[in-house]
């Protein structure tokens, strides 16, 4: 039988038995958000690996705009990944729905080393390293809403600085060295072409003429957080309604340049004696780092070859 106890002084106890041992506890206001929770089998998606399919949470219908708001604010707080994941985290545990107390219980603090793109690597982008996080324990076409969100991060020129939008996650809050706003003008917009931090950035930095550590950096970067929230839950809200697939060719889910570079280098099963070229298991765009042999690629091991030289007659 589960057992109902008051969560708040339950989790107090956890606190102060931890700060004992370590010294230091932190635990996410997310934990406190219901105070009658169950403590048994607290956010109950399993960790044997290969049962979460039978353990994901029901996602309902959330309101983007406001998911957006909450994801804007949580950036100041812990960077990208937390944004997003502590939004749409905390929007699903105020529902009321049967997995409310397991929303509440997850500890969002957990995304935090995902802002640049991994504790500064500018590897993957923490926007989208939270949405495939938060969508992995949903009940939802998971492949069809990380394919549309990623490949839209790709595609898209972003921030999108409408009035609308702008108003209603609060934005902007950050100044320029003049204590100006950073207003949409300013900000500007760039394609990340790339699901990676550093290269989103960087096209930025350069149709912006902002540097990297500037506080236009970090407004921008706000607005993306936000509205990577704000269109993950639009494709959440496709998904639940049934009108997202991962076969949906109205959101081109991976670059159609891709297919020219796949036709010799998608994956396969090759051994020693039977390969000739590398397998790519990736659904990135492929020329924003490499480009077509007939060109000079920013690797330049495309240059020295020809066709002859992976396919001879």
């Amino acid at each position: 039988m589960m057992m109902n106890v008051n969560r708040r002084a339950a989790m107090g106890k956890i606190v102060g038995f931890a700060g004992m041992a370590a010294g230091v506890a932190v635990m996410s206001p997310a934990v406190f958000a219901a105070d009658e929770c169950p403590i048994d089998d607290a956010i109950g998606v399993g960790s044997d690996g290969s049962d979460l399919g039978t353990n994901l949470l029901t996602y309902v219908e959330l309101d983007p705009f406001a998911v957006a708001k909450r994801a804007y604010e949580g950036y100041g707080r812990g960077g990208c990944m937390y944004g997003v994941f502590d939004a749409i985290v905390k929007e699903l545990a105020i529902q009321g729905n049967e997995d409310a107390c397991n929303f509440a219980a997850i500890p969002t603090n957990i995304t935090v080393y995902g802002g640049g793109g991994v504790k500064g690597w500018g590897s993957i982008c923490g926007c989208l390293n939270a949405t495939a996080m938060i969508v992995n324990i949903l009940d939802v076409e998971q492949s069809a809403v990380i394919g549309a969100m990623y490949r839209y991060y790709e595609k898209t020129s972003m921030p999108r600085g409408d009035d609308n939008f702008l108003a209603k996650i609060g934005a902007p809050t950050r100044t320029d060295n003049a204590g100006a706003l950073l207003t949409a003008d300013k900000i500007g917009e760039s394609i990340a072409n790339s699901i990676l931090c550093h290269t989103s950035v960087s096209h930025w930095s350069t149709a912006s003429q902002y540097g990297s550590h500037h506080a236009a950096k970090a407004e921008r970067c706000a607005q993306i957080t936000a509205e990577v929230a704000f269109k993950t839950v639009e494709f959440l809200n496709m998904s639940l309604a049934g009108t997202l697939t991962a076969e949906d060719s109205t959101l081109e889910m991976y670059a159609e340049g891709n297919d020219s570079c796949n036709s010799c280098h998608a994956g396969n099963g090759a051994e020693p004696d039977t390969y000739l070229t590398p397998g790519v298991n990736s659904n990135m765009e492929c020329q924003t780092c490499h480009a077509p042999h007939d060109e000079i690629a920013k690797i330049p091991h495309h240059a020295e070859e020809s066709c002859a030289t992976c396919h001879p007659q």
